[in-house]
């Protein structure tokens, strides 16, 4: 029998990582990997990001604001991918954009503080309170 250089098994194989190991069967193409403690990578994170970056470009601002509120977004998109996120930094941050733009940041803040965001509970701790208007730290 040509396998193809792939193992052979006449009945199931057993396949066992260990501790912190990983093990993929099957197809994963499109699937998001988290890796580490409570690391987040993937492409559920453009899910909270691309509704933000839409609702700026279609908004009657002038070219300049879109440019700024796009740059602050993206500082605080490379914030949450960071394994420890600089929380009094996020905080001010949010709360800042929620000033500056309520509607963006309201479309921001559902994304991180809801229950899909694939972000750390950390991230999402923060943005739920700056949305309901707390203001510690």
């Amino acid at each position: 029998m040509n396998t193809g250089g792939g193992d052979f098994v006449g009945r199931d194989k057993k396949v066992s990582a260990g501790e912190r190991g990983v093990a993929i069967g099957g197809n994963v193409s499109g699937s998001t990997i988290i890796t580490g403690d409570r690391n987040v990578v993937g492409s559920d994170l453009r899910q909270v990001f691309a509704p933000v970056y839409q609702v700026i470009e279609r908004s009657d601002r002038p070219a300049q604001e879109k440019a700024d509120l796009t740059a602050d977004v993206e500082e605080i998109e490379e914030a949450v991918k960071q394994p420890e996120v600089d929380e009094p930094w996020l905080a001010r941050r949010l709360r800042t954009l929620k000033r500056m733009a309520p509607d963006i940041a309201g479309v921001l803040l559902a994304g991180l503080s809801g229950p899909q965001a694939v972000v750390a509970e950390t991230v999402k701790k923060i943005a739920a309170r700056v949305q309901q208007g707390d203001n510690p730290g």
